[in-house]
């Protein structure tokens, strides 16, 4: 007999197993940006650094000097990149454990 617990987590790995895309907005999540900056929200945060964001690939974001200076001089991250990758980590285990 299997608990429905275990069922739900299995369900819930299926759904973020392979290949998946977010967006910032679901992994920059408020309550992350709040948590782990000084801003209020990641459009906040992306608003008081004064920069126009025109890359549209996270690739691109993560090499734009002045997105990863700015996330340097005014959050606990050395880059734009460490700050995602942490994000995504928490989104994951978060999506994975809400039973």
């Amino acid at each position: 007999m299997k608990l429905k617990i275990f069922d739900k987590l299995q369900k819930n790995l299926e759904e973020i197993s392979g290949t998946n895309t977010y967006k910032l907005s679901d992994i920059l999540t408020t309550d992350f940006i709040r948590t782990n900056t000084t801003f209020g929200s990641y459009d906040d945060m992306i608003d008081k650094s004064g920069l126009e964001l025109t890359e549209t690939t996270a690739e691109e974001l993560y090499s734009n000097e002045e997105l990863n200076d700015f996330i340097k001089a005014n959050t606990k991250f050395e880059n734009f990149k460490d700050m995602c990758t942490l994000a995504a980590k928490e989104y994951v285990a978060n999506k994975v454990m809400d039973l």
